[in-house]
């Protein structure tokens, strides 16, 4: 199962619709399209991401690493307050994925520590984001993925 895949189906487990996105599109276009289509909160996740791979001492392709970039929203009514709490509760969201997500990646386990199948977990609050009233954060992680040592 490829990175994209999991991370789909990992948010829709913790009540997320996740889609993938174009990068190169205005994110705001895409964001108001998807909102008035799909339930909330949303996250889009840019299809366009970069993994990379290396080989261990032994000459055999460690596990693959992605950093992934995931905007996580809800939409809002026009009250500061309402915007902050949204913005924290998109945290907590974003936590709770991040959690469901791990045990999902431990049997791709090719002599790492299982300390290290998600690493440089972060995200910065957006507690206004864009002209349509959303609220949330942009979250970021590295995880592993499979690969066939053959």
């Amino acid at each position: 199962m490829g990175v994209i895949n999991i991370i789909k189906e990992t948010a829709t487990e913790v009540g997320i619709t996740a889609f993938v996105t174009n990068s190169d599109s205005k994110i705001e276009a895409q964001l108001n399209r998807l909102t008035d289509l799909a339930e909330l909160p949303i996250a889009l996740v840019p299809w366009d991401f970069t993994t990379t791979v290396q080989f261990d001492e032994n000459g055999f392709l460690r596990n693959p690493t992605t950093p992934i970039t995931m905007l996580l929203l809800t939409k809002v009514e026009d009250r500061t307050s309402d915007y902050d709490e949204a913005a924290a509760e998109m945290g907590d969201l974003f936590l709770t994925f991040i959690k469901a997500l791990r045990p999902k990646l431990v049997p791709f386990n090719r002599g790492l520590s299982n300390d290290n199948i998600i690493t440089s977990i972060n995200y910065d609050a957006v507690p206004k984001y864009g002209l349509g009233k959303h609220s949330g954060v942009v979250g970021k992680f590295t995880m592993i993925g499979d690969l066939s040592n053959c």
